[in-house]
């Protein structure tokens, strides 16, 4: 209703709109940038923006009418990002299914920020890739905290550095009939192959009868560096990851 008010305040938006130069989505960006600027929408305003209606995309016509506002009123558009960042949110949790779901909603300078970050690791496909892009944005987010955890540059939580911790019996590490699932810190019991999956490249810590012993890596950095000299990066076929991107999993867990 206040485009269509809007809308018969501006004879040239009204007429192109009428004669189909212009979209409906073209005509409602101009009308809320005059509803919005207000006195300030005066001068050549509408005709500049109708001539760039009728070359432009909607999208393309709204980086137009942000550049008009920000030179006509540049407070007003500071206000607005300042809202829209005060509006941040990031949502996870966890389905009684076991399945994490993420929802969030970002400012235009933190959201570019996260889609550089993720653009940078999500490569482009091996050939026979048949991930989806959203698939492939949500392994580059989990490499992306994967990255950050083994870096060992975050705040200490409970007088450690951050980790995935697992907690799984030797039988269930030993693929035995009958052993129990895994148990996953934040996460409901994983299945004994993700367990597996987890430990061939881990700090392993013991517990036998309540006793802790030693920790120790189950991939030594002597045998890191000589996996790295001698396949230079990642085995997997049509993978281009060099070395310092690649883990050291285990062909045979």
């Amino acid at each position: 209703m206040q485009v269509s008010r809007t809308l018969a305040s501006l004879d040239l938006v009204s007429e192109a709109l009428g004669s189909g130069d212009i979209s409906f989505k073209h005509a409602s960006l101009i009308a809320g940038a005059a509803e919005k600027l207000r006195e300030k929408f005066a001068g050549d305003a509408q005709q500049i923006l109708v001539a760039a209606a009728k070359e432009l995309d909607p999208a393309r016509l709204q980086v137009a009418v942000m550049h008009l506002r920000h030179c006509v009123e540049p407070d007003g558009v500071l206000d607005e990002a300042n809202e829209a960042h005060e509006r941040r949110v990031l949502h996870l949790s966890q389905t009684f299914g076991g399945a994490f779901v993420l929802n969030g909603q970002f400012g235009a300078d933190d959201g570019a920020t996260l889609q550089t970050a993720l653009d940078a690791l999500m490569t482009a496909p091996a050939a026979d890739d048949q991930r989806t892009a959203s698939q492939r944005r949500a392994d580059a987010l989990v490499e992306m905290a994967n990255r950050q955890l083994d870096a060992g540059v975050l705040p200490t939580v409970g007088g450690q550095k951050p980790h995935l911790l697992v907690t799984v019996e030797v039988p269930t590490l030993l693929k035995r009939p009958g052993a129990r699932a895994a148990e996953l810190e934040w996460a409901q019991p994983i299945p004994a192959e993700t367990a597996r999956r987890i430990a061939c490249d881990c700090t392993l810590t013991p517990v036998i009868e309540g006793e802790v012993y030693g920790s120790r890596k189950v991939i030594p950095g002597w045998k890191r560096r000589a996996l790295v000299a001698r396949d230079k990066g990642c085995r997997f076929d049509g993978c281009d990851m060099p070395a310092a991107w690649t883990d050291a999993h285990h062909i045979k867990h």
